[in-house]
């Protein structure tokens, strides 16, 4: 997948592309129906496959303190839409100046002079522009003097609830996991290298990889089953703890991760965990011995789960 940063300059030789523009966090099913549209028409119409995405997030730029904490890293949004098979992404830098700029001369300008859309994907709810003034109407308008074509695609919905990234971000910070992984079509997962830490696993006979995450959501404290999966392709169940440890008196936020029958060191290594189920909340323990039982216990409830 080629990668361009920021919208492509009016001399570049480029070729028409069917394409979709959102923040896409998350890449959940309802990403995915419309990058599968995208893909479908670039195969029919003999074009590139394009996705116009924003970093960071519009809220980061325009109300940092109602910005949402994301799903997914831009790599890993870039990484997904690679594997769905998308020939190009655009990533446009979101900056106040962009914010600015009107919800027709954005179309005009950025989407048709400069990406060059021959055909334009959107979900229903489509906002863009000054004071987010533009939308699906707009679009329509815009389309009907022939300058693109549009195609709008039906949100996607599971148990009678339209997915989204806000309610997947929600679920995950109530530690639902399970609720979150059907509605992406995979695991949530987080990433990062492991840092050496104080040995308190080693002492309890549980050693553990502590994780440095890379994003920036992180699932409601407590104990989950996960695949923990290492940049050599291999995947182990694993036990996960996320959050502080109470019973050591560590106020800072941690995830450590007990990887069930691997043996090495992991320090210096990139870690990726997918969150399979959450197996309990955060606990207080008076005596070593009765939080190792427990860990025990976990260990083996996430072998069955993950394992």
């Amino acid at each position: 997948m080629r990668m361009t940063r920021g919208f492509p300059s009016r001399s570049e030789d480029r070729q028409p592309v069917v394409a979709s523009m959102g923040s896409f966090d998350g890449m959940h099913l309802g990403h995915q129906a419309l990058v599968a549209r995208v893909r479908e028409g670039a195969r029919l119409g003999g074009l590139s496959s394009c996705i116009v995405t924003f970093f960071p997030h519009p809220l980061r730029v325009l109300a940092p303190e109602w910005a949402p904490a994301m799903l997914q890293t831009l790599e890993d949004r870039l990484e997904v839409l690679e594997r769905l098979g998308i020939d190009e992404a655009v990533v446009v830098p979101f900056t106040l100046e962009l914010a600015a700029v009107q919800a027709g001369e954005f179309v005009r300008d950025m989407l048709l002079d400069r990406v060059r859309v021959a055909e334009l994907i959107s979900g229903p709810d489509a906002r863009f522009g000054c004071g987010r003034e533009g939308d699906v109407t707009l679009l329509k308008q815009i389309a009907r003097s022939g300058a693109f074509e549009l195609h709008v695609v039906d949100p996607v919905c599971l148990d009678g609830e339209r997915i989204s990234s806000s309610g997947l971000r929600r679920r995950v910070l109530a530690g639902d996991v399970e609720w979150a992984g059907r509605r992406l079509g995979r695991p949530y997962s987080m990433a990062g290298e492991v840092v050496k830490g104080d040995g308190r696993g080693t002492g309890l006979g549980f050693p553990t990889a502590n994780l440095c995450p890379e994003g920036e959501l992180r699932p409601l404290d407590g104990v989950y089953a996960c695949r923990a999966e290492l940049e050599d392709g291999s995947v182990w169940p694993a036990a996960v703890h996320v959050g502080p440890i109470p019973t050591f008196s560590i106020r800072r936020p941690t995830v450590e991760a007990h990887l069930i029958g691997f043996s090495g060191d992991l320090v210096g290594r990139r870690l990726r965990l997918h969150f399979v189920r959450r197996i309990r909340g955060t606990r207080v323990f008076d005596r070593a011995e009765a939080l190792q039982s427990r860990i025990a216990e976990d260990v083996r409830e996430a072998r069955e789960v993950a394992g």
